[in-house]
């Protein structure tokens, strides 16, 4: 007897259909798969006929051939379990014939309970897409199930899932699915609201400058190294990035649960998404930072994304680390293909970088003197190429907190006053007609938005070659000038705004 069950699984971030076709005939008991199923789906078999049993209906004596449709793709996920042993007990008569409006996954456990499985929530959307009038998934990722909306229903093992399939889709309450869902959700959310309150800039004394060019480089998303004596602050200021970034949009928070649900960080609530905040250790390798594997899956910068990557003592990194960065930094995206597949991530984030100034730390301190070896100190630099340098945007060095700063009132920035200068950076620039980030302008964008007045260009003109410009770092310094215009509110770059990006582009 024939079955058809839909489901899906997920390649990168994106959901891709696959239907489960199953068919019992004669011959040797056993269950016999086809359609490029990855080791991890053919030891399903197991766990599928263990399942089926445990939960009290009969496993089918026959030959089981199972296909997985379209055979062009591997399939390399547990979410396969599920949709197999539904079309096994449909093709083997022990439930009725399952409508193609269904459509399921979920990984099975040996007693029968349908486990949650990770990248649930693009496979979803994908099914929801589909023109499905129901899905069915575990309860362990209700979470997702509220986020992706829809006609999505939980359950918690195989019997309730057969329960469940016994009606049409079109006949399920939706009150009592939605009521199920977030039933699951508060208990699983109970005596998790004691998050401590953010760390505020208002903490950091003595560092007024760094808090300037921290508001400029995220109000245009500008990436900035710091550079500056062990113990300045270079750490402290970093950490408060993400708290005066404007609110997400509900598009950055679907993106954001995307990626976590892909590297199974699922989150507790839908009102958990926040902007995230990496900080890998400089002893990462290459594909902890920007993602691989054989089925590849996302790095440190995928996780950053719509937050910030801080990469403290950027020079301790390996080179070959430090280089993988030149294509995401630019792109916003990183590709790997593997067998064929191309698998894409995304990788939009605000970047941090903090240095000392040589390998001791104190080149240039008022106070200790340098122990390193002019060789040394060139070769800690040279970790830093000129690429990766041309595509950091703002750079600033941080001097020591004098005693008296330290000591006095602290009556500096504040994060809720460095907030509401972005937030009014990014409503000024959407009143001028940009929807993007200062630094993501096109070049087409930036003829519109960035022209310059006699004096600007023949101001710039002399910078360009003083300082021996490449055009890409030219347009950089640009579009810094942008932003600190778009903090003063003012329509046009002037030679203010133009010298003080240079000097954050050009510091020593």
């Amino acid at each position: 007897m024939y079955s058809r069950i839909k489901s899906a699984v997920c390649m990168g971030i994106e959901g891709r259909g696959v239907c489960v076709e199953t068919d019992i005939g004669r011959g040797l008991p056993g269950i016999g798969m086809v359609g490029l199923p990855s080791t991890m789906v053919m030891e399903s078999r197991e766990r599928i006929k263990s399942a089926i049993i445990n939960s009290g209906f009969d496993f089918p004596k026959g030959k089981i051939t199972v296909n997985l449709t379209p055979a062009s793709f591997r399939k390399n996920s547990s979410c396969l379990d599920l949709p197999i042993a539904i079309g096994i007990l449909s093709s083997g008569g022990s439930i009725g014939e399952v409508s193609e409006g269904w459509g399921l996954i979920g990984e099975l456990s040996l007693d029968g309970r349908v486990l949650g499985v990770e990248a649930a929530l693009p496979m979803m959307l994908y099914l929801k897409d589909s023109d499905l009038c129901g899905i069915i998934v575990p309860e362990g990722n209700a979470a997702e199930a509220a986020l992706a909306g829809g006609n999505i229903h939980i359950v918690k093992d195989l019997k309730e899932c057969v329960d469940l399939l016994c009606h049409d889709p079109q006949e399920v309450n939706d009150k009592c699915r939605l009521e199920r869902i977030y039933t699951v959700l508060e208990k699983d959310c109970a005596g998790n609201n004691n998050e401590m309150s953010a760390s505020d800039y208002g903490d950091i004394v003595g560092q007024e400058k760094a808090k300037r060019a921290v508001t400029i480089a995220v109000a245009g998303r500008h990436g900035l190294l710091m550079v500056g004596s062990p113990g300045c602050g270079k750490t402290m200021i970093a950490g408060r990035v993400a708290g005066i970034m404007p609110a997400m949009t509900e598009q950055e928070r679907l993106e954001t649960a995307i990626v976590r649900s892909v590297a199974g960080r699922s989150n507790e609530s839908i009102n958990s998404i926040k902007r995230p905040f990496r900080d890998p250790h400089h002893s990462i390798g290459r594909a902890g930072l920007i993602g691989g594997g054989s089925y590849p899956v996302p790095g440190e910068i995928t996780l950053a994304h719509n937050g910030v990557l801080f990469l403290d003592e950027i020079c301790e990194f390996n080179t070959e680390v430090i280089e993988s960065l030149r294509q995401p930094l630019e792109e916003k995206k990183i590709t790997h293909f593997r067998r064929g597949e191309a698998y894409t991530f995304p990788c939009n984030f605000q970047v941090l970088m903090a240095a000392n100034p040589c390998p001791c730390g104190y080149f240039g301190d008022r106070d200790k003197e340098c122990t390193c070896t002019q060789a040394d100190i060139d070769r800690y630099r040279r970790k830093l190429s000129g690429p990766i340098m041309d595509r950091i945007d703002m750079k600033i060095s941080m001097e020591k907190v004098e005693y008296d700063d330290l000591t006095g009132e602290r009556n500096g920035l504040t994060s809720e006053e460095m907030r509401r200068q972005v937030i009014g950076a990014i409503e000024f620039a959407k009143q001028q007609g940009r929807e993007t980030y200062n630094s993501e302008l096109s070049e087409k964008e930036m003829s519109s938005f960035c022209a310059l007045g006699k004096e600007e260009n023949t101001f710039m003109s002399k910078a360009y070659h003083s300082f021996k410009m490449s055009p890409r770092s030219y347009s950089r310094a640009l579009k810094v000038a942008r932003t600190i215009a778009d903090l003063d509110e003012s329509e046009t770059i002037k030679i203010k705004h133009l010298a003080e990006a240079l000097n954050y582009r050009f510091q020593e």
